[in-house]
């Protein structure tokens, strides 16, 4: 186990020297945390956050892709209160990293009823920057299953598996994966409300992706699956394309555990479900 005090958070960037040298000295020893096959690395944040920032970001993303320990999933989720540290200081902010079972589960949330889930998905080649869109196509023109709506402003937890494809020549790096996949499995669950952006942001898009254009708005103009509900603003343009800004802020845990490529699978594919939680 890994364990680390604050007075303030780790951001992604314009860190201070002594927070640089923290999330040094993270990365370090999360390097040691040798998981075996059934192990995947439980990542906790505690401490006091803004409303509208992401667990993920907190846990994982501003630190490191956690090569090594996440090397088969990664199970993240917003801790209750901090902690005293060893020598029995008090701080504002909390981190937390270790090895746990695959088969386990969340420490602070408790599952309170199924939102929706989604059977094996062909994600394609999935190559690119724009692997939140193309997690956001795939599911979305899916065969799902949803249940009521997400009370507005409930939290709720989003658990996958992905599988790579046969013969990858590599090893997928699943901390650098999990804030595109994630955000495309939520907004793949939500509503865009308000103007789309222009057709000419939509078309690069639809190039990037080497889709029609006309199959991404009719996805935004009718979503199938909105069981988190509409977001303003959902996709916007930005530089000539698009932004997303789901409301992943409400994603207070989840993990993505690596799955065995299927024989004679040459295409990613993910599976998963939503779920809404309480402490």
């Amino acid at each position: 186990m890994v364990q680390a005090w604050a007075t303030d958070y780790i951001r992604f960037e314009k860190l201070g020297v002594w927070q640089q040298d923290l999330r040094h000295e993270i990365r370090r020893r999360c390097r040691q945390l040798e998981p075996v096959r059934g192990q995947v690395l439980h990542a906790e944040f505690f401490g006091e956050k803004l409303p509208n920032a992401d667990v993920e970001n907190l846990a994982l993303y501003n630190i490191d892709t956690f090569r090594t320990p996440g090397r088969y999933g990664i199970r993240f989720e917003y801790g209750r209160d901090v902690q005293p540290a060893a020598e029995g200081a008090e701080y504002r902010f909390g981190y937390r990293y270790a090895l746990a079972p695959r088969s386990g589960s969340f420490t602070h949330w408790r599952e309170v009823r199924p939102l929706a889930s989604f059977g094996w998905t062909d994600l394609g080649a999935f190559t690119g920057e724009k692997k939140l869109a193309q997690v956001w196509r795939a599911i979305a023109r899916g065969d799902n299953e949803v249940g009521e709506p997400l009370t507005a402003g409930a939290p709720f937890a989003v658990c996958v598996e992905v599988r790579p494809p046969i013969g990858l020549g590599r090893e997928p790096v699943w901390g650098g994966l999990v804030k595109g996949i994630f955000d495309g499995v939520i907004c793949a669950f939500q509503a865009h409300w308000g103007p789309l952006p222009p057709r000419e942001n939509l078309e690069r898009l639809a190039e990037q992706l080497g889709v029609p254009v006309e199959d991404l708005e009719a996805l935004l103009d009718d979503p199938p699956w909105s069981v988190l509900g509409e977001v303003p603003g959902l996709v916007s343009a930005y530089r000539g394309g698009v932004k997303w800004a789901p409301s992943d802020h409400l994603c207070v845990a989840g993990e993505l555990l690596a799955a065995d490529p299927a024989p004679g699978e040459d295409h990613w594919a993910i599976t998963g479900r939503i779920v809404e939680v309480a402490r």
